[in-house]
């Protein structure tokens, strides 16, 4: 009896004992998990982060030198720093653009890097304050007769500086922010490049209209691409003017809600659609990015078949003209299939774009949530097919299949072989999403760029590569992929332990 009782004081203890290991590790974890959301809501709340001993290199590649080559001969650039050159180098981000300029300065002998003064040598900076005329003379206010002053000045700005022109850039221009604002790459590579070039070519620098009053919207990240590849922005009322085709000028469509209007020509009236058919009969380009949401932009998509690319829509219970969407259950960088892997189309230019990005290594084209594009026959004009889906892809509506053919053209370019004006259309908003072409992963950015330069001519420094501050490593994940890392965590691991359980159960009774 002594001996049982004694037995059972034994394993009040060991169970006793096991329930406060339980407890104790169950309240150091909760403890943990409290202590990270409080550091991590003050620091949201307060921008409060940590300083570590990171230090980032980057060295510029080979990639730009047939860019900077077309203005090699047109004089010379300066860059200059707004802060001595010490504080620049002790500061790990500034450190990132001033140590870019540099080795561009030492590869090139047409550029040079200066550090200003700009509080005991303010007379330096400030020419760089106002808007300049063509020929190079500061551009007035008519009413005042003052200068127009467009730039303001600080120690984290950075100036490119030419015998005809100059371009003022704060700091955070050179790298990517997500939609925090919190740095995630730096672009220093390609904005150097890019504003070295952009300055020496003021003479023929090309205009981007962007069209207003329909509900359009684009990304920072598109407007820097237009940016860097040389364009002047503009905004233009289709209702009161026709835009200028110029050489090498764009109009922009960007994920409009509302429809374009056609014009009445028994009553004299020019409508918007009437105004775009003139700047491409001119020789002038159309850049479209469509909404596939969006189904009431009937007048838009009607030019754009004018053209020869339609987009697919279908009639199903919800509406006559439903929304259709290209999914792919295997090439897919989403779990619902959406997320598009693209590869380039058989078309003459497809072609030509696919030996491009492939010269220097470029990622796949992401495309998500889009549209297919039919693509037709138009006499005086050459469509091409640029991305299309794979062959394991079917087109959905209303969350149905409605056509199996697989291998979708979801982005397209119609040009016209007689005034060289042009169209390019893509059936989703998603090719110049900020994530979509801020990052080394996928080959967006330098698409939209090939986009730029077959459309419109564009000069366009492509190939550079970001330096990432994050990991971006599944965005490459394709459905197979996915399909199989869950099958090994969720399916091998476990029977895996299950295995090895039975295993060591069976040798210690065995013993």
């Amino acid at each position: 009896m002594k001996k049982h009782n004694f037995l059972e004081r034994i394993g009040d203890k060991f169970h006793s004992s096991k329930r406060m290991g339980v407890l104790m590790t169950a309240l150091f974890i909760a403890v943990v998990v409290t202590v990270n959301i409080v550091l991590f809501g003050l620091a949201s709340r307060f921008g409060w982060y940590f300083r570590t001993d990171t230090v980032y290199e980057h060295t510029i590649s080979d990639a730009t030198d047939g860019y900077l080559s077309e203005v090699k001969d047109r004089g010379n650039v300066r860059i200059l720093f707004c802060d001595a050159k010490d504080t620049l180098e002790s500061d790990e981000v500034y450190n990132l653009v001033y140590q870019t300029a540099c080795q561009y300065a030492e590869k090139y002998d047409f550029v040079s890097v200066e550090n200003v003064n700009i509080f005991t040598n303010p007379e330096l900076v400030e020419p760089y304050k106002y808007e300049l005329e063509p020929d190079g003379s500061y551009k007035k206010d008519p009413e005042t007769g003052k200068r127009i002053k467009i730039n303001e000045i600080s120690t984290s700005t950075v100036i490119f500086v030419s015998e005809r022109d100059f371009a003022v850039l704060p700091m955070h221009t050179f790298f990517v922010l997500d939609e925090d604002q919190l740095i995630t790459a730096y672009n220093g590579e390609e904005v150097t490049a890019a504003m070295i070039h952009r300055v020496l070519s003021v003479e023929d620098r090309p205009v981007a209209y962007f069209t207003a009053n329909h509900g359009e919207t684009y990304a920072t990240a598109f407007y820097y691409r237009l940016l860097f590849a040389g364009y002047t922005m503009q905004e233009v009322d289709l209702w009161s003017e026709t835009p200028e085709a110029g050489d090498g000028n764009i109009l922009i469509i960007s994920n409009p809600r509302y429809d374009f209007d056609r014009g009445d020509a028994s009553h004299g009236v020019v409508g918007e659609i009437d105004r775009i058919q003139a700047f491409t009969d001119a020789g002038g380009t159309v850049y479209a990015m469509l909404d596939p949401l969006i189904t009431g932009t009937v007048q838009l998509e009607k030019y754009l078949s004018e053209w020869g690319i339609t987009v697919m829509r279908a009639e199903t219970s919800a509406r006559a003209a439903d929304t259709v969407f290209v999914r792919d259950s295997a090439d897919a960088v989403t779990t619902d299939g959406y997320g598009l892997i693209t590869s380039f189309g058989e078309s003459d230019v497809g072609r030509e774009m696919k030996a491009e990005m492939d010269s220097f290594g470029a990622g796949r084209v992401i495309v998500s949530q889009a549209s297919p594009l039919i693509l037709n026959e138009v006499a005086g004009k050459t469509v091409s097919s640029l991305l299309v889906s794979s062959q394991a892809s079917q087109a959905y509506a209303g969350g149905s299949s409605i056509d199996t053919a697989g291998s979708y053209t979801v982005a397209a370019m119609s040009q016209d072989t007689t005034t060289g004006g042009g169209v390019f259309a893509v059936g989703s908003v998603y090719l110049t999403a900020q994530n979509a072409i801020t990052t080394n992963e996928y080959g967006n950015k330098d698409f939209v760029f090939l986009v730029f330069r077959h459309l419109s001519g564009a000069s366009v420094p492509l190939g550079s590569s970001y330096l990432l501050f994050s990991s971006t490593g599944i965005e490459d994940l394709t459905m197979w992929e996915a399909r199989l890392w869950t099958i090994l965590f969720a399916g091998v691991l476990p029977v895996g332990v299950a295995v090895a359980g039975v295993i060591c159960i069976r040798r210690r009774r065995n013993r």
